[in-house]
């Protein structure tokens, strides 16, 4: 039994170990001696059609030149695309005929489209993590100016609050001169009334300037307490702001793999 004999007997096997749907043909130097139709490819090819009729397909050319040749083919024919695949049977060194297989390319045409959609879409997902990335970024510098200015203003009421200690010595030693010439004009007598008086209002002064300074004192304060907790809640919110950039990196990073794979699908073949 030659080769040929050999893979008709077997050409429903050799159908079967293809794993998308597919359409086997099988010839000698004369003539179409047996056809298997897929489920979907169907050429419908008679047996018997002379080897002539396939002049300018890949079965022609492989039985012509004695080499494997393929070609993939659209959907046009009949709506799923798929490869041509032709061997030649040689036998004693002369080619005796050619065996062909049209295999469905349907799964893969689906993973390409697939790919490609997939692909567009990362794109899109990765300009936006882009975008955010870059708002993490323009946040994490206005609060970290923020936080200047925030700091800046801490030390303008340290400098404050060194300001009214000094108003406030100044107001306990007039308070203690007004006390001291309260008693001098109280000693004078007649004579040292008039004198008397001023060393009360120089006393009702002190005595304001620090009811004042007090109340300063502690708005400053109250002011300072703000300014601390507002430095805190920044300091969270830019380490809130860095670690958002961090993870868009990172998921930029999964972006570029995941479209790197698409692409590599959708150039299947």
């Amino acid at each position: 039994m030659n080769k040929i004999e050999q893979l008709k007997n077997v050409l429903d096997v050799i159908q079967n170990t293809y794993p998308e749907d597919t359409a086997v043909v099988l010839a000698d130097t004369d003539k179409v001696l047996a056809y298997l139709p897929g489920q979907q490819i169907d050429l419908k090819v008679p047996v018997g059609m002379p080897i002539e009729k396939f002049k300018g397909t890949v079965s022609y050319a492989a039985y012509e030149t004695g080499a494997i040749h393929r070609e993939e083919r659209g959907a046009e024919a009949f709506g799923v695309s798929y490869l041509s695949s032709a061997v030649p049977v040689i036998e004693n060194g002369e080619v005796t005929g050619v065996i062909s297989a049209m295999i469905s390319n349907h799964r893969t045409a689906v993973l390409q489209d697939g790919a490609q959609e997939l692909s567009s879409l990362v794109e899109e997902m990765t300009a936006t993590s882009e975008d955010v990335t870059l708002s993490a970024v323009g946040i994490t510098e206005h609060l970290d100016g923020l936080l200047s200015r925030s700091n800046s203003l801490v030390r303008d009421i340290e400098s404050s609050f060194e300001i009214l200690s000094t108003v406030k010595q100044i107001a306990d030693q007039s308070h203690m001169l007004g006390l001291n010439a309260a008693i001098e004009a109280a000693r004078a007598g007649d004579s040292g009334r008039g004198f008397g008086v001023v060393a009360t209002e120089i006393r009702k002064l002190a005595g304001s300037s620090n009811e004042l300074v007090k109340n300063i004192h502690s708005q400053l304060n109250g002011m300072k307490q703000a300014m601390l907790q507002m430095d805190q809640s920044i300091r969270e919110i830019m380490a809130f702001a860095q670690h958002q950039q961090q993870s868009m990196q990172e998921l930029s990073r999964a972006f570029e793999h995941v479209a790197s794979t698409a692409n590599d699908l959708s150039s299947l073949k």
